[in-house]
């Protein structure tokens, strides 16, 4: 039997019904966004199914262990965000950016791919702020270069994706602007805070997970296209115009949802990094 006095030692089981009721809200809040991520999930599932001619290259092969990781990702911050949590949601979209950053960059080029492969530490060496100029480059023109332009036209690119990156960096990091919103999710009748994990399921919430999943949804979808574009299937392969035909479903309700969503009331900002 739960009480004052014994609530703490109970509070671990308790915590599930919680979240099983987080489940059932966020089922009616994130209605709008549930059909999308399923849908983006499918699709990056069935990329790496499609045959063309690079379907064994060594790039598309390690691209797809990355485009795993990125699907993986996904799924878990979409999980976390549907129980309440989406600071901690936030810090798996943080890895699922990268992963797909990697997929984005990799996928057509061979050469960055045996950069990877002969790494002595396994690392993939480029950090965040250099694969968001190696993927916006590639995604403007199409390959990646040895060297970047100076231009307008690349420079907003880039520094989109890096703010994008960097923002989530601010919910994953310890930050004041952080703790200062989740611990409003846990006041108490009298306005204080109780320190104990709680899914967060106020309406306040709700543009900071619009926001996360317009990043987690964007992202998987860039990832999968540049994977499906790279193994260059026949264009009139049916399962590839099938392929196309759910892309561009998925990109359209994308438009919509960010269209419809509360991301303007988002209380946490990226700012105190540089461009360089």
């Amino acid at each position: 039997m739960i009480s004052e006095d014994n609530w703490q030692d109970h509070y671990w089981n308790y915590l599930a019904r919680l979240e099983v009721g987080a489940i059932d809200r966020s089922f009616e809040d994130l209605k709008p966004w549930d059909s999308l991520a399923e849908d983006c999930m499918n699709l990056a599932i069935k990329a790496p199914f499609l045959k063309g001619k690079n379907s064994g290259s060594k790039s598309i092969k390690l691209s797809a262990a990355f485009l795993k990781r990125t699907m993986s990702d996904f799924r878990g911050a979409w999980l976390l965000i549907n129980w309440g949590y989406p600071y901690q949601a936030a810090c798996v979209a943080a890895s699922l950016y990268e992963n797909a950053l990697v997929v984005n960059c990799l996928v057509e080029c061979q050469d960055l791919a045996d950069e990877v492969l002969l790494n002595k530490n396994g690392d993939v060496p480029w950090g965040a702020q250099k694969l968001c100029k190696m993927a916006a480059y590639k995604d403007l023109y199409g390959s990646v270069p040895d060297e970047f332009p100076n231009n307008d036209e690349f420079n907003t690119a880039w520094k989109m994706c890096y703010h994008n990156y960097k923002l989530l960096c601010k919910m994953k990091h310890p930050t004041l602007q952080q703790v200062a919103d989740e611990t409003r999710s846990a006041l108490n009748h009298k306005g204080e805070f109780a320190v104990i994990p709680l899914p967060d399921t106020r309406n306040e919430s709700l543009a900071l997970k619009h926001m996360l999943m317009i990043i987690c949804i964007s992202k998987l979808f860039s990832a999968t296209k540049c994977f499906a574009k790279a193994v260059d299937c026949a264009s009139d392969d049916p399962e590839y115009e099938q392929f196309y035909s759910e892309a561009l479903k998925v990109y359209s309700n994308l438009k919509r949802c960010i269209g419809e969503s509360k991301i303007k009331d988002i209380s946490i900002k990226a700012y105190g990094f540089k461009f360089t």
